[in-house]
């Protein structure tokens, strides 16, 4: 009979014993931390890094309640832009920030907002953006990476030493832009496109070896370039900038955590807007104390994009080359039906 209720009690032990250790590895694996590392090329001062990015962490690991954890490397910290996106292709990083024109070696449909004027401002962006964004995710799930989110980046325009008020007064200029897009819309203004790094221009503006510059407002004044260049015309160019994860790292976290992910994603998106027309509001404010601003209206825009058009062209026959082409047009319709 003692030995009966010795081996009951044994049972009973084993059993309990068994479910307890059963029930700490699934408490375990639940408490696992996930770490993502989010990489950009971005210098750490500008608002991408100082405010958007620890936005996004922070979030995450809030409403994850710790269990997802992201990790900001700025300015080239651990990847650059391009050796970035071949790592997160591959999953050597699991997060990255980039423009969408870096990912034009990839497919040119890409690059689109590379060139000139084919986004008016960063309001028609976002009236595009769902149906645009339609088209790019698949592409995207192609290079093993997803699309979390768009980043707001502030205007572009041109910078140099004499007052452009025309399309005229670019003519035979030379003038410095750093992607194909941007070089070749220059050129269809008639202007001869120099491309060189953006820490040569100001070096280059001073020897007169360019005449004048494409750069965002904030970089003309935060690169001190109006000692060199006073007067600017814009916006002219409006740049996309893309948020991604690797897909196969975006497929291992757990469908509570990707819909943080998202829901953070798209507040994170709604944030960018705000921030970069506060930025570069105060850089226009700075670049009129120290030179001359002239921003083009909406007529004046429509004018001096209808000479982009062969631009666009050429940039769609690119697209077809690859197997593109309906991509391409159905990107070029949506940025005409929203303006």
């Amino acid at each position: 009979m003692m030995s009966k209720l010795t081996g009951k009690k044994i049972f009973i032990c084993v059993f309990l014993t068994m479910i307890t250790g059963l029930l700490l590895c699934v408490n375990a694996e639940a408490k696992k931390i996930v770490k993502l590392r989010y990489f950009t090329g971005m210098t750490a001062s500008h608002y991408f890094s100082s405010d958007l990015l620890p936005f996004f962490a922070a979030e995450v690991e809030k409403r994850t309640k710790g269990n997802v954890k992201v990790e900001i490397y700025p300015g080239g910290q651990l990847f650059g832009y391009r050796n970035g996106i071949d790592a997160a292709t591959m999953g050597a990083v699991e997060m990255g920030l980039t423009a969408l024109g870096h990912w034009g070696g990839h497919n040119p449909v890409f690059s689109f907002s590379d060139y000139f004027l084919l986004i008016d401002d960063m309001d028609h962006w976002f009236r595009a953006r769902d149906d645009i964004h339609s088209i790019l995710e698949p592409l995207f799930q192609k290079k093993n990476v997803k699309l979390l989110y768009y980043s707001a980046y502030g205007g572009n325009g041109i910078c140099g030493k004499i007052k452009i008020e025309s399309l005229d007064d670019i003519k035979g200029l030379k003038i410095r832009a750093p992607v194909p897009g941007a070089l070749a819309s220059l050129a269809a203004w008639g202007a001869t496109p120099i491309k060189i790094a953006s820490s040569e221009v100001y070096d280059a503006m001073g020897k007169g070896a360019i005449d004048a510059f494409s750069s965002s407002w904030g970089s003309m004044y935060s690169r001190k370039y109006y000692e060199v260049a006073k007067h600017a015309v814009g916006p002219i160019w409006w740049t996309v900038w893309v948020n991604f994860i690797n897909l196969d790292t975006w497929n291992s976290l757990s469908p509570e955590s990707q819909k943080i992910l998202m829901d953070v994603s798209k507040e994170t998106e709604k944030r960018s807007l705000g921030v970069m027309k506060a930025f570069d509001k105060k850089s226009l404010e700075k670049l009129r104390q120290v030179g001359t601003v002239k921003i083009l209206t909406s007529e004046e825009k429509q004018a001096w994009g209808k000479s982009l058009r062969p631009a666009y062209s050429a940039w769609i026959k690119k697209c077809a080359d690859k197997g593109y082409e309906k991509q391409a047009k159905e990107i070029l319709e949506v940025l005409d039906r929203t303006r």
